[in-house]
């Protein structure tokens, strides 16, 4: 990260509680993982799925917001593909800020989790990324050979949406 993008991002509201978070991830790991790069951030992504199982498409989005991942909408389903947009600012920032921002970590996620849920083998890729509109389409392409990994999370993870929990503990109250 050099003094631009430092200066950038400490200046944002939004980029500012990620500063870390960046620094981290599109400054040193890169350095760290030189070449491998993207294929171990793809293979984390995965890990990270299998330890955070999800149930829904839904939940996909959702967990992508929390995460401060950006904003994860699926576009369209069709035969053996699926194609998500991901937006927002931390994507936009990453890809003005840094030569070769690495959106492997989320392909990864999202291949794992449709595994998941659809229990259909399943990879994902980066197929454009547009800098001036600040997002990236990805896709994921279905087999319809069952997984084979073994590799089961014990249970589902459940998202928490605080606004709905919000409004269902005070209608409880009333």
């Amino acid at each position: 990260m050099d003094n631009e993008v430092y200066k950038s991002f400490i200046n944002d509201d939004t980029m500012k509680s990620l500063l870390g978070q960046e620094l981290i991830r599109d400054s040193l790991i890169p350095e760290i993982l030189g070449k491998d790069a993207h294929e171990i951030s793809y293979w984390a992504g995965k890990h990270l799925a299998r330890n955070h199982r999800l149930a829904t498409y839904e939940d996909l989005e959702t967990f992508f917001k929390q995460f401060k991942f950006g904003d994860l909408k699926l576009l369209k389903r069709s035969g053996n593909q699926i194609s998500w947009r991901l937006s927002g600012e931390i994507v936009a920032q990453r890809l003005k800020s840094f030569e070769d921002p690495d959106f492997y970590l989320e392909s990864g996620f999202i291949a794992q989790s449709c595994q998941y849920i659809l229990n259909q083998q399943a990879e994902a890729e980066l197929e454009k990324s547009n800098v001036n509109k600040g997002f990236v389409l990805l896709s994921t392409y279905l087999s319809p050979d069952k997984p084979a990994d073994g590799q089961e999370a014990s249970s589902i993870f459940e998202i928490v949406e605080p606004d709905k929990k919000d409004d269902a503990d005070q209608n409880k109250t009333n």
